[in-house]
C-alpha cells in the first residue's frame, strides 16, 4: 500500500479484518484522512454487527508495522467517544509492534491518552480486543484493558521482547499459548478469520452497553429440558454441556486455572456467565482470581452469574499459600458481594469448608442457592470433621472401624446434607438434578429486573 498523502486507497489488512467483522455492506471509516506524513496506521470506523451498532478499529501491520503515535491515537479516541455516546461496543484488532520512536516522549503520550480513554469507557460500554499479529509494549497493556482478549493461534503478545526473554531461558516466550495460560487471553482460534468470527458471536451475545440489561437472543432450547445427566457430571464441561441451551457454550481463559470453568453462554435465551468445578478440584488462588475478575465483568454489564459448585474446599498446599491465597479468596469474595447483576448458586456435589463461602452462597451476596438432594455441604471434609468431633470416642471403642462409618453417616445426614443446609437457611429449596436448568433458568427470570441497591419511596401508605 502506498504510504504517501494522495488519494485514499481504502484496500489493504486492516479493511478486510473490519469488513470480515461487519455484516456485509454496513462498515463506515471515520477518520480516513487524518494524517501527518503519511496515512495513519489504523483504520477506524462503524458498522452492524448480527444488525447492532458496533464501533472498531484495526491496525494495519503492513504501514510502519502498526506503529501507533499521536495521530494513530486521536483516530482511535475520536472513535472511542463517538460509541460512548451511542452506548455501542468497540471491537479492537490490534496488530502493532508499539510507539512511533521517531516521535519520542509524544508517541508515549499518545499511549497515555489512549489507555485513559480505554479506562474511561471500561464498564460503559463492551471492549473486545482480537490479537491478530504482534501485539507488544504498550499495545500489549492496551489490549489486556479490554473486557475480553481473543488471539490468533500465531499472533504474539508481549512487553519484553521476546528475544531477550528467549536468552534467559523462555523458549516459548511471546507466544499466544504462555499468554492464554497466564489468564491474559480469553479465548484463542486457529487463524485471523476465526478470531474475527468469534469476536462477531461475542459481540451479539453481550448488552450493549451498562443501561441495557439482560441481553435476550431466542436459542430455541425448551425452557423445561431435563438434565438427568448432571447426576454423573464427571468434569465442569460435562455440567455446561447439560445446563446451558442446546449444549453451547465459550469457555473463557480455558487454558489458566482449568480446574474451574468460565464461560459465556445461553440459558433459556438469556445471556449468563457461568462458573462451575471440575467433580471435586480444590479452589485454588488463580482460579479465584479467574472466577473474580469474570464476575466483575459480568455485573458491569448486568449479565447473570450462575455458579455450579463441587468442590472439597480451598487448596491448602505450599504453593497456595505462597500465592499468596488469603488476598485472592478475598478478591473473589468482594467480587460476589459487590455484584448486583443476578446471582443463582447450585450446589452440585460437594462443598466444604470456606470454598462453599466464597462461590456465591447466600452469606456473600448469592440471590438464590439450590443443590442436588445428593449434595454435600460440611464445614469440613466429613472424616476430618468426624475424627476432630469423636476422635476419642472412636479410638477407645471396641470396633473403631464400623463406629467412624456410623458417625459419617449421622454427619453427613444430620450436620452436612443439603436438606440440613436448607433447615439452616443457607440453601433455598433442595432440587433434583432433573429440573436443575428448568430452576435455574426460573430463578434468573425472576431476577430479570431486579433492583440495584435500596428501592427508593416518599412515605408508606397512612393507615385509614
Amino acid at each position: 500500500m502506498n504510504n504517501q498523502i494522495g488519494p485514499l486507497t481504502r484496500t489493504g489488512v486492516a479493511y478486510e479484518k473490519l469488513n470480515l467483522l461487519f455484516d456485509e455492506g454496513t462498515f463506515v471509516e471515520l477518520g480516513a484522512y487524518l494524517s501527518d506524513k503519511a496515512y495513519a496506521s489504523v483504520v477506524c470506523g462503524y458498522g452492524a454487527v448480527d444488525g447492532a451498532l458496533t464501533f472498531a478499529f484495526a491496525q494495519d501491520f503492513d504501514r510502519n508495522k502498526g506503529a501507533l503515535g499521536t495521530i494513530e491515537s486521536k483516530k482511535i479516541c475520536d472513535l472511542y467517544e463517538q460509541a460512548k455516546k451511542c452506548g455501542a461496543p468497540v471491537v479492537g484488532v490490534f496488530a502493532s509492534a508499539g510507539a512511533k520512536i521517531e516521535e519520542g516522549a509524544a508517541a508515549l503520550a499518545a499511549f497515555g491518552t489512549l489507555l485513559k480513554k480505554i479506562s474511561d469507557v471500561s464498564g460503559v460500554v463492551p471492549q473486545i480486543a482480537v490479537i491478530d499479529g504482534v501485539c507488544a509494549g504498550l499495545s500489549a497493556t492496551a489490549a489486556s484493558m479490554f473486557d475480553l482478549v481473543i488471539a490468533s493461534k500465531g499472533a504474539s503478545y508481549y512487553i519484553c521482547p521476546p528475544n531477550v526473554q528467549k536468552n534467559a531461558g523462555a523458549e516459548d516466550a511471546g507466544t499466544i499459548a504462555v499468554a492464554a495460560k497466564n489468564g491474559v487471553i480469553d479465548v484463542v482460534c486457529p487463524d485471523s478469520a476465526s478470531a474475527i468470527a468469534k469476536a462477531r458471536a461475542l459481540v451479539a451475545m453481550i448488552p450493549q452497553n451498562n443501561r441495557q440489561g439482560l441481553a435476550y437472543i431466542e436459542a430455541g432450547d425448551d425452557l423445561c429440558r431435563a438434565t438427568p445427566e448432571v447426576a454423573a457430571a464427571a468434569d465442569a464441561k460435562a455440567l455446561l454441556t447439560a445446563v446451558c441451551d442446546n449444549g453451547t457454550y465459550t469457555l473463557l481463559k480455558e487454558t489458566c486455572a482449568p480446574e474451574v470453568a468460565v464461560a459465556l453462554a445461553s440459558l433459556g435465551s438469556m445471556t449468563a456467565g457461568v462458573i462451575a468445578n471440575d467433580a471435586g478440584a480444590a479452589l485454588t488462588p488463580k482460579a479465584a482470581r479467574k472466577i473474580a475478575q469474570f464476575i466483575t465483568f459480568c455485573d458491569n454489564f448486568s449479565i447473570p452469574v450462575i455458579t455450579l459448585v463441587n468442590t472439597t474446599g480451598i487448596d491448602a498446599s505450599v504453593d497456595a499459600e505462597a500465592a499468596p491465597d488469603a488476598p485472592e479468596y478475598a478478591r473473589l469474595a468482594a467480587a460476589y458481594a459487590g455484584a448486583t447483576c443476578a446471582k443463582v448458586t447450585a450446589v452440585v456435589g460437594k462443598a466444604y469448608g470456606a470454598a462453599f463461602t466464597l462461590l456465591g452462597s447466600r452469606s456473600v451476596g448469592a440471590d438464590m442457592v439450590l443443590a442436588l438432594s445428593n449434595a454435600e455441604i460440611s464445614v469440613m471434609e466429613p472424616d476430618a470433621a468426624v475424627q476432630f468431633m469423636y476422635g476419642d470416642e472412636i479410638k477407645t471403642s471396641d470396633d473403631p472401624v464400623a463406629l467412624r462409618a456410623e458417625k459419617k453417616k449421622e454427619w453427613l445426614a444430620d450436620v452436612a446434607s443439603a436438606e440440613a443446609t436448607a433447615r439452616a437457611g443457607e440453601v433455598d429449596d433442595v432440587v433434583t438434578p432433573e429440573e436443575l436448568r428448568a430452576r435455574i433458568i426460573s430463578a434468573c427470570m425472576m431476577l430479570w429486573s431486579k433492583a440495584e441497591g435500596d428501592i427508593r419511596r416518599k412515605h408508606s401508605k397512612l393507615p385509614f
